[in-house]
Formats: structure tokens, sequence, C-alpha cells
């Protein structure tokens, strides 16, 4: 049962675990002094029953004292010390005249701070203003943890040069961003073309040195650098550009890319991803986490030919290809009477796909956006190409809202 020091009060700023606590009555009177009657005492046995019931934003402070005859059950006080640290409190050890090993033992457990008994005068003070703002990070950091975004990521691919996978990933994250703008959602966009990666050119962005460091160091990488990495364009769409200069495409580690991508899944609620056309050794990782993944094609014969050995492979390695949707750039019109509509049949036949998405030819209007570093909302909101990506974009946003609510 625990004993209580002072009034008793729902929400204490601090415990005090002691086996026998009376022997640190200078500790008392410290604790008296920082804390008045805000403070509780809680014997060993009920320690972790307290602990677990502690709101941290609360109760910040765990103070442990142990002196020579607790060094048998050192392994509890290490224990004590762990659930303290899990609840998000900052924990203080302070030690009479224990073994440097039985010490070691306890700080290992993640002690924040320890102090010598007697404490020299003002020392508790000092230490717990310090841990405070220990705690402080803490209960930010647990918040964080639980506003994590899961994030849905949706690759575009584009079976040969030209065909407008980029022009298409941009605007699609654009219309993403601008249809959710009065949300609390977040969209990004990544360029994974390591070599000629355009989203930022298409953007009017810098390539930033901090890429390159990123990729180069993954050791290092953690959320706060990959957030440095990362530029915000016109305060909507968060841009994770190609790096500076060309870099081989295994330049990159999957695992660096799983990491990566697992930050953004974190922080992000679309992420769209600009996918070079070489298949990589980290192309099956892209394709297993993304939610849906599109296919740029045209109706030539290099996009039919590509896309037969995109789907060759997928089969061969076992990959989801059912997750892709396919999308036919420059697509014919209802009244196209040029036969290219009888073309477009025959090619999906033949490959034994349905296209998803038909985009219609934007005319010049598009490489004019893409020069000038423009979405098309933005350089030419009227054009039926940037019109239909609207439509893919709402559509999108309705089908991830659906999924997430369990309404199919």
């Amino acid at each position: 049962m625990a004993l209580l020091r002072g009034k008793s009060t729902p929400a204490p700023e601090a415990l005090a675990v002691a086996t026998h606590l009376e022997d640190f009555d200078l500790l008392m009177e410290d604790l008296d002094e920082e804390f008045g009657t805000a403070w509780q005492s809680v014997a060993v046995g009920a320690a972790f029953d307290r602990i677990a019931e502690v709101n941290p934003e609360e109760t910040e402070i765990l103070v442990i004292a142990v002196e020579p005859d607790d060094e048998p059950a050192f392994g509890t006080f290490a224990d004590l010390i762990k659930a303290g640290q899990q609840k998000g409190m900052a924990v203080l050890l302070v030690v009479d005249e224990v073994s440097p090993r039985a010490m070691h033992t306890l700080m290992r457990a993640g002690a924040d701070d320890f102090t010598p008994y007697p404490l020299p005068e003002g020392v508790l003070s000092e230490t717990i203003r310090s841990m405070r703002g220990k705690v402080s990070q803490k209960v930010a950091e647990a918040k964080a943890a639980t506003e994590m975004r899961q994030g849905v990521i949706m690759p575009v691919y584009g079976v040969a040069g030209g065909v407008g996978a980029t022009t298409f990933a941009v605007n699609l994250a654009w219309e993403i961003a601008l249809e959710l703008r009065k949300t609390d959602k977040r969209v990004a966009i990544i360029d994974l073309d390591l070599q000629y990666g355009t989203v930022s050119t298409y953007l009017e962005l810098q390539r930033r040195e901090a890429i390159y460091e990123l990729l180069s160091s993954p050791e290092n990488m953690d959320r706060d650098s990959v957030k440095q990495a990362i530029q915000t364009f016109n305060k909507r769409l968060d841009v994770f550009t190609a790096p500076p200069d060309a870099l081989p495409l295994d330049f990159m580690e999957p695992e660096t890319l799983n990491t990566i991508l697992d930050f953004m899944v974190q922080g992000y609620d679309f992420i769209v991803v600009n996918v070079p056309s070489a298949l990589t050794r980290w192309s099956d990782i892209v394709l297993t986490r993304a939610e849906t993944y599109f296919a740029v094609m045209e109706t030539d014969m290099r996009s039919a030919d590509n896309m037969l050995r995109f789907l060759r492979a997928l089969k061969a390695e076992d990959l989801p290809f059912e997750k892709i949707q396919y999308v036919l750039n420059r697509a014919p019109g209802l009244t196209d009477m040029s036969g290219r509509r009888s073309r477009m049949k025959r090619l999906a036949e033949t490959l034994g796909i349905e296209f998803n998405v038909m985009l219609p030819d934007g005319g010049s209007a598009i490489p004019n956006a893409c020069d000038h570093g423009k979405p098309l909302a933005e350089a030419a909101a009227r054009n039926p190409l940037r019109k239909e990506i609207n439509k893919t974009a709402i559509s999108l946003i309705k089908l991830v809202e659906s999924q997430k609510s369990g309404t199919i």
C-alpha cells in the first residue's frame, strides 16, 4: 500500500519509490521543498501498478532511491526504471553508497539522471528543472507517435520515356493537395528517378544537396533529416526531389528506400511517387507498398512492347500486378474518326488489360506549363488533361476515405 506524504492529490507531480524511504530523510525534505504536498511516496511492491496509472503530463518525475541493502533486488529497480521510461516519465536515481557494478546495472536500465545521497544543497531543484525539459520532449514525442498518419503510397511509372508519367504524377499530387486544402490532410510527392527526375523542374524547385547526403549516409537518416530534405510548393505540396547530380539507380539501397517510405507514410496522408522507367532492385518495394500503382503508356508499339515486358517481369517475380491501374496518355476522344480508338481496343486486348484512366492530349499547353514550373491548375486550368487528372484525384480521395471508414 502506498504511503502518502502530505495532502493526497489525484495527480502528484512526482513519485518517490524506495524500500525504506525513511532512510532518505534529507531527500524527503528536498522533495517537500521542491514539490510541497504534490509528491507521493510509493512502496516498491505497489510501484508498478502506480506507475501504470500515471498521466505523464501531470506526474512528470519518478524518483527511485536505492541503498546497499537493495542490491539483491536491483533487477526489480531496473524494471521500475524501464516502466517509468515507457510511461514517459523522467527518472531520477538517488544512490546511497551502492557498488559500481550495481550502479552500472541501474543506469543501463535507462535512468535520465542520478545523484549521490545525501544530495548537495540545491542539486535536486536544479536536476528537476533539467528533467522537466526532458519530460516535455517525451510527451511531445508520445503525442507525435499517436498522431502518426497512415499515408497511402501511389507510384506513377512510365513504361517508356516521354509518355507523360512525370507530368501525370506532378499534377495528380497537386490536384489531390488542392482538393484537400480545407482539411488537415498532408500530401507529398517523391521523385525516385535518381538520374533524370524532373519533378523539381516541373515545380520550379531547387534540387537540394541534402537529398544526396540522405541517400549516401542512410545510417544517419532520421525524421528530422528527411524533413530537412523536403521542400514545399505553394504551401500545400511537400516535395522530395531527385538529387542535384545524376546517380546510378542502384546508388540507393532497398533498405534506404524502405526507411524513407516509412517516414513519409507516418507524416503524410497521400504520397505520390515518380518511378523511373528502368526497373531496379528496389522497384518491387515500391509496388509491394503501394495502395495503387499507375502504369502510364501510349498507343505506340514501343509502349506496347515495354508494357508486355513489364507485366511478364511482375508475373515472373510473383508481384501484385493486380494493384496496377493502366493509364493511357493522349487517348483518343469519343468522336475520334482516325481509327485510334480501334487501335486502343486492340492494344488492350493484346495485353490483356483494361485502361482505367484515359488522359486526353492537352496540346502545347502541357510542355509550356512544365517549362514554366507550374501545375496545369495554375497554367491551364481549363485544359482537358487537367480536368481528367482532377477527376482521378477526386476518385482516389473518395476511394481511400471509404476504405479507411470501412464502407467498402
